[in-house]
């Protein structure tokens, strides 16, 4: 009987000890960010109707968590710092309306999801590169194309814009790509008035 309560409180600590292990291992919720239109110059002119099309990325951006350059060869995610939806839809969605504060007054931007078939142009966009580097800077390396509904020759263009984060903060790494985003932004509009 000494023998089955001694092992009745051996199993009882080994439950209580496992179940601490356990609530010792237990995750953190996972934090969820997501890039912001930034403010930018209306340009005046005639009114312009586009699109957006599809973004397309590099392969090692195509998953839901945050991905950082820890050195020259090597990239590093956290399991609990994720995107609140596909960065490339995310990239169309947001270039989309920064794009519409910068063009003339009555510009209508859609993303190709939206598409009327009316809009006069189109903007396709390849990014080589948006994360931060392992000091934190983040660089945005993009190539994007103007194609007129009208015809003519579709003209490609590339850009290397880099923003330093306010401090080592996620948010704050978050804010400075939406900023690249943002003068990309300036740049796209720049070409097609």
């Amino acid at each position: 009987m000494a023998e089955l309560m001694m092992l009745s409180r051996r199993a009882a600590l080994g439950a209580l000890l496992a179940g601490t292990a356990l609530a010792a291992c237990s995750s953190p919720p996972p934090k969820v960010y997501t890039l912001t239109t930034v403010p930018g110059a209306a340009a005046g002119g005639r009114p312009v109707t586009a699109s957006v099309a599809l973004v397309d990325i590099p392969k090692y951006l195509d998953r839901p968590q945050i991905v950082r350059r820890s050195g020259a060869v090597q990239l590093g995610v956290d399991e609990f710092e994720r995107w609140g939806e596909p960065l490339a839809n995310m990239v169309q969605r947001v270039l989309a309306d920064d794009l519409a504060t910068r063009l003339p007054s009555g510009s209508v931007v859609t993303t190709s999801r939206t598409l009327s078939g009316d809009e006069a142009l189109t903007v396709e966009l390849a990014l080589n590169r948006f994360d931060p580097d392992a000091d934190g800077t983040v660089v945005l390396e993009a190539q994007w194309r103007l194609r007129r509904k009208s015809g003519g020759r579709a003209r490609t263009e590339t850009a290397r814009i880099t923003r330093r984060p306010a401090d080592d903060s996620v948010t704050a790494e978050v804010r400075a790509m939406s900023d690249a985003l943002g003068e990309l932004a300036d740049r796209i509009a720049g070409s097609i008035r």
